[in-house]
């Protein structure tokens, strides 16, 4: 008797999941592809075993249907989120536009005596590139706020502050801004500068660009894993490409799946988290991946003991026919 068989006799016949479907096809898809690298016998066991775990598997913050499920893998949602973006066309347009809501922490706590607290920049920030490589930077000020409740509670004890003399920080919207960007960098990676031709002859086999982006990261993991995850959505990456990079990060042992976390917009998706070494000492990178679409979402960075000192939430990223314009606040 085979090993589905006998999950069919524990279980019954699993009612049909599309969404479980496209989730047990990336397991299989993926332990073919690690058959090459094994000796076959090994390699069949390992697929039977897939086989019949995929009857029970469960879906990323979901049920698992069946008492004693075992919930998806990080690695095979991010296997999953390479096969989608393989599936994906080069998309047309002139520009390759980015449009994200930027929270990021002032660098100094404010208020006087005793009563400290921090405050958090709001603004929309817009990052357009013509095909010919020129850049345009665009940004609107939502307004600085509170950035915990007991900042609030202090901000509001110290008499609702709109501004701090000394420091360049304000409650109140600014004006939207459009500049072209003189002698700018379209992209980069790793701190290298870095072309559309570039961006689209990177390699296609997961190894291979790991290796790549390794030897511009000197062989750092956590710039490694930074540089992939920038090819996913800040990048006009192709489908092989951003493929790769998703199933690199999957190979990669400093890269944690935390389960689903929900971002500051209200999405709730796959969160995944690496330390990434900045200038101001060791950081925690945590990004929320869209596993309907393979999109990163949300980007969040805790810097060397401060949460949440700069959370990105991706609004818009791919190719536009529109021209650069100074970008407008969230409806």
């Amino acid at each position: 008797m085979d090993e589905l068989t006998r999950v069919r006799e524990l279980y019954g016949e699993p009612k049909p999941d599309p969404a479980l479907k496209a989730r047990v096809g990336a397991l299989l898809e993926a332990e073919a592809r690690r058959r090459l690298r094994r000796p076959w016998t090994v390699a069949l066991a390992g697929l039977a075993a897939a086989s019949a775990a995929a009857a029970v598997i469960a879906l990323p913050g979901g049920s698992p249907g069946v008492p004693g499920a075992t919930p998806t893998s990080g690695r095979s949602i991010l296997l999953a989120a390479a096969d989608t973006a393989e599936s994906g066309t080069v998309q047309a347009g002139a520009y390759w536009r980015v449009r994200k809501l930027v929270r990021q922490r002032y660098p100094e706590m404010l208020g006087e005596g005793g009563n400290r607290y921090w405050m958090v920049d709001r603004r929309i920030s817009e990052q357009w590139v013509s095909r010919t490589g020129k850049v345009w930077a665009g940004a609107v000020s939502l307004g600085a706020e509170p950035a915990e409740p007991a900042d609030r509670e202090a901000w509001l004890q110290e008499g609702s502050p709109a501004e701090w003399p000394g420091h360049q920080v304000f409650t109140a919207p600014g004006p939207s801004t459009l500049a072209a960007v003189r002698g700018g960098v379209a992209f980069s990676m790793a701190g290298q500068p870095m072309t559309f031709a570039q961006i689209s002859s990177l390699p296609v086999d997961p190894a291979a660009l790991r290796a790549h982006v390794a030897k511009i990261a000197s062989a750092d993991e956590g710039v490694v894993a930074d540089a992939l995850s920038g090819l996913l959505w800040s990048k006009p990456s192709p489908p092989d490409v951003r493929a790769a990079a998703y199933r690199a990060l999957a190979d990669l042992p400093n890269v944690t799946y935390l389960g689903t976390q929900t971002d500051e917009s209200g999405r709730t998706e796959a969160a995944f988290s690496f330390a990434l070494r900045e200038p101001s000492g060791l950081a925690q990178r945590t990004l929320i991946i869209d596993t309907g679409n393979s999109q990163i979402i949300s980007s969040t960075t805790d810097a060397a003991g401060v949460k949440n000192d700069r959370i990105e939430l991706v609004l818009e990223a791919g190719w536009t026919n529109e021209k650069p314009s100074a970008p407008h606040p969230p409806d």
